[in-house]
């Protein structure tokens, strides 16, 4: 169902209820990656040490790559049936592998429990529509669609914390858990406990505060937001009565009732006149070449946009800037991820003291455990959060959107070049080589803030019609899960095998490459800037000018509720359609 109030420009509660459920995400992606390497040792599926990064890497990967097959299919389901529903499915299949992958017995059984996971998780594409629709207003989305990682920072602090923690806790925590029991057997079992149990949270929360923002599912109706109306009715009764009895005694005719309005009129001042109802509906419309009674100014900020096309017209969602974005989404997927992976393996691999022989022979790691680890992703999620929190969005006001994202793609390659280098800081020496660390996950960490809510901003405004975002969405999230899958497992071997033949460098270096690329290609992208009427008088004049006609006025848009004052005009102009605030 519709929101019983207009939605404003940037709907904070809306946007607060879907970070909630994003928030699961990274919980239960992060939390394995300070114990996964452990893990892969546990099972004993390896002949020596330097294999185990090509297991960390199928883990990852296998949820990538069911997610790649999956992904476009559920983006266009949420086209058809919604966003909502999608998402909860999501979260509830997350969780329900979650649950699977602490019980697996044996390594095949770990990665089809991951790859459960990923069919059953189509979220990436369906949250990034679900924000797009949200705020379709182009000066707020740097602050809309930084909100998303954000929130995937905040998981990622919460997740590699609940991961280190609470992993092999009858090694840790022997008081608590005692050997021979459950979590003997299991002993990775209890953060996948709870991080399951926080994936149900998040899906309770969307069943009953979430709204749907498919342009033409508003208005269904929906049993669970009707639930979480009457909670909060309740909660605001409750919240007024207890007010009222700290003011003194009230009449039963005193207390607020759905029909009351919000501001108490002055008891001495004339009765104000009732104000016009308006039409409820978004498919409320007025005739063909009909008019209002006043002209209107129209809002200068909305975007024009081209209505569903039918299944018999051709599909014109992928223009070539849409493709190149995906493109670039494509990489920046690739080589994040592997980085993630590499770095877990590299800072847990046998410490050994490495001497400069060669710039480009030598191998080394740090024995980090997994609670240290935890801390260090931790550190990573809280960065993250607050570069996110408050610098980003004015970081981009004043740069623009497009040279952020050119800056970053083309000098990103330059950590790949340098992280495994610190092999050769003194291993005598925790200070220096933890501030080391630091500074080069402060470099990561920062460009990954920057990249990927940028990337978001200008492949929605690439989008021909916000009605084909979903599927554009599905789409990216497919071929980044495409790349999530093949990078963990090439980037996994290559370590193996640099390793083992002295040359570690050879798999950082080759994810470098691979940026360098992106650094290219985002040369080739461009911001998509509108068309933007001012009145519906100009629209009309250009409409019929052009050879075009008004074919209908609306009262309310799907995407969002109109200002006071708006309307919107569907222009048909050389046998296409364009729909303009």
């Amino acid at each position: 169902m519709a929101p019983r109030t207009a939605r404003p420009d940037f709907p904070v509660h809306q946007l607060v209820i879907l970070s909630i459920c994003r928030l699961v995400e990274p919980i239960a992606f992060t939390s394995i990656y300070p114990y996964i390497y452990y893990m892969v040792a546990h099972f004993h599926v390896t002949k020596n040490e330097a294999e185990i990064a090509m297991w960390t890497g199928g883990s990852i990967a296998a949820f990538a790559f069911a997610e790649m097959l999956t992904g476009m299919m559920w983006g266009r389901l949420s086209d058809k049936v919604g966003r909502k529903p999608v998402l909860i499915g999501g979260l509830l299949g997350t969780g329900f592998s979650m649950l699977l992958f602490g019980l697996a017995p044996s390594m095949p059984l770990a990665l089809c429990a991951r790859a459960l996971g990923g069919l059953l998780n189509g979220n990436v594409g369906v949250i990034q529509t679900t924000v797009a629709e949200l705020v379709p207003k182009r000066e707020y989305q740097p602050r809309a669609f930084s909100l998303m990682p954000f929130i995937w920072s905040l998981g990622s602090i919460i997740g590699p914390t609940l991961g280190g923690m609470l992993a092999e806790p009858v090694t840790h925590y022997p008081e608590y858990f005692s050997k021979g029991g459950l979590f003997d057997r299991f002993p990775y079992l209890l953060p996948n406990i709870v991080c399951s149990a926080i994936c149900l949270v998040g899906a309770v929360n969307g069943v009953l505060f979430l709204d749907e923002t498919h342009p033409e599912l508003i208005d269904q109706p929906d049993r669970g937001r009707n639930v979480g109306f009457w909670i909060q009715d309740k909660f605001s009764s409750i919240i007024l009565w207890n007010s009222a009895v700290k003011d003194g005694p009230a009449s039963a005719s005193d207390l607020p009732t759905e029909t009351s309005p919000l501001l108490n009129a002055d008891p001495e001042s004339p009765p104000t006149p009732p104000l016009p109802q308006t039409p409820p509906s978004s498919s409320s419309t007025l005739a063909a070449d009909s008019r209002p009674s006043s002209s209107t100014s129209l809002s200068s900020s909305s975007i024009t946009s081209k209505p569903p096309q039918s299944p018999q017209e051709p599909v014109t969602a992928w223009t070539p800037q849409v493709l190149h974005n995906v493109f670039a989404y494509a990489i920046i997927a690739f080589h994040s991820i592997t980085y993630d992976q590499i770095l877990s393996v590299f800072l847990q691999s046998p410490s050994s003291s490495t001497r400069l022989r060669s710039p480009l022979v030598f191998t080394g790691g740090f024995g980090l455990d997994t609670q240290t680890m935890g801390v260090i992703f931790s550190y990573q999620g809280i960065l993250s959060t607050l570069f996110q929190f408050l610098i980003f969005t004015p970081f981009v006001h004043c740069f623009g959107v497009l040279r952020t994202f050119r800056f970053v793609a083309i000098t990103y390659p330059l950590i790949y070049f340098l992280t495994p280098y610190m092999a050769f800081l003194p291993h005598d020496n925790d200070r220096l080589l933890f501030a080391v660390i630091y500074i080069v996950l402060s470099y990561k960490t920062i460009y990954s803030c920057l990249i990927y809510p940028v990337n978001s901003i200008l492949l929605t405004n690439a989008a021909p019609s916000l009605l084909v975002l979903g599927e554009i969405n599905g789409a990216a999230g497919s071929v980044a899960s495409c790349m999530r899958a093949i990078a963990p497992i090439a980037s996994g071997w290559l370590y193996s095998k640099g390793v083992e033949n002295g040359v570690m460098i050879l798999s950082w270096w080759a994810v470098g490459c691979v940026a360098a690329i992106g650094g290219v290609q985002a040369l080739w992208i461009t911001e998509e800037n509108r068309e933007v009427v001012k009145d519906e008088e100009q629209t009309r004049e250009r409409g019929t000018q052009g050879g075009g006609k008004v074919v209908a006025v609306v009262g309310e848009d799907a995407v969002r509720f109109l200002e006071t004052g708006e309307l919107i005009v569907v222009v048909e102009e050389e046998g296409e359609r364009h729909v303009r605030v």
